[in-house]
């Protein structure tokens, strides 16, 4: 960690808190929609932590988390290391409360993260790597379920053998269950913000909180109480690591499977809660018609638990209505294994 961080339009020394902002897009009135964060560098050598929240930008719970983190538990002159923290990864999102960006319908996350002179969302995405993706040392991208009624969990891609070690460390930390991917992706994967941090060997944790329209428990705490954990993990504060006790938590290994979904259309009764054990065949849910009849019984595939039921979904939000169409999402199925 150098004696000095830039980011943005502000410089941090060493024992300083900074708040500033990277330059983002310019409206067509004139007006720039920038992405603000804020930059605390420790009075001591560690690493550098990024905290970003907000990616789709009808997931706000990580706002909370990160105000948290920054303004009521650290304090530079314990914190070894620095931590970036932007609250709100995809500003064109949130400011239109849409899930991706309101003039290209593009996910920040998911585009090109190497073209400065690319598309709206495009150039966002490439402030966000040049100006804090490739600064960090370890990043908690935290995400956001919408329903209240889903299951917390993060996500670590084990594939790059140069950031598996740390991505397991991280996950073990914060402390919530854990989803596991392992297949390297393809060799024509776009150089996403996160594929570019891997490229580079900088590890990329996805905390998916719920309930995430709201500002609201227990996501408020875990997320503080994970963040927390892996900069103690990494030995960026002192203390002991506080497992989560508050949430259910599926223990092993999980892998996701694939999603439910639905043959016939009509209102759905959910049978199973996310994270309950499911057997293969047992039902999941059942579509019935507007007459009371029920018309489709939607069955597990495999052993295994559903995280989330995403039914009513619409413009890539889930918790719509409990209504769905022929093809509509119905749940996030995973396997497990102790």
């Amino acid at each position: 960690m150098p004696e000095r961080i830039v980011v943005g339009n502000v410089t941090a020394a060493r024992g300083e808190m900074k708040k500033g902002a990277i330059k983002g897009v310019e409206l067509f009135n004139n007006v720039s929609v920038d992405i603000p964060f804020l930059l605390l560098n420790g009075a001591k050598e560690g690493p550098t932590l990024l905290l970003m929240s907000t990616q789709h930008g009808t997931e706000i719970q990580g706002i909370e988390v990160i105000r948290r983190v920054i303004r009521e538990q650290l304090k530079p002159k314990d914190l070894r290391g620095a931590v970036i923290a932007i609250p709100v990864g995809n500003p064109l999102a949130f400011m239109h409360h849409q899930y991706l960006s309101w003039i290209d319908n593009l996910d920040v996350g998911g585009v090109r993260a190497d073209r400065p002179e690319g598309n709206t969302t495009e150039r966002l995405a490439h402030a966000l790597w040049k100006e804090a993706w490739s600064k960090a040392n370890l990043i908690v991208n935290i995400h956001c379920n919408t329903r209240p009624d889903s299951l917390i969990y993060q996500r670590i891609d084990v594939s790059n053998e140069a950031t598996r070690a740390k991505l397991e460390k991280m996950a073990k930390a914060f402390g919530v269950t854990t989803i596991v991917a392992d297949e390297p992706p393809p060799k024509d994967a776009l150089p996403t913000l996160e594929n570019l941090a891997t490229a580079a060997g900088i590890p990329v944790i996805l905390e998916e909180l719920i309930d995430g329209r709201w500002i609201s428990e227990p996501s408020t705490s875990v997320g503080v109480k994970g963040a927390l954990n892996v900069m103690k993990a990494f030995d960026m504060i002192d203390g002991e690591i506080e497992p989560q006790k508050e949430i259910p938590i599926v223990p092993g290994v999980n892998r996701f499977y694939g999603m439910l979904r639905a043959n016939r259309g009509g209102l759905i009764r959910l049978h199973k809660k996310p994270g309950e054990p499911i057997k293969k065949g047992e039902t999941v849910a059942e579509i019935y018609d507007l007459y009371g009849d029920i018309i489709e019984k939607v069955t597990m595939p495999v052993q295994g638990f559903v995280w989330a039921y995403p039914c009513g979904q619409s413009l890539g939000t889930s918790g719509g209505l409990q209504a769905v169409q022929t093809g509509a999402n119905i749940a996030y199925a995973f396997t497990h294994k102790e």
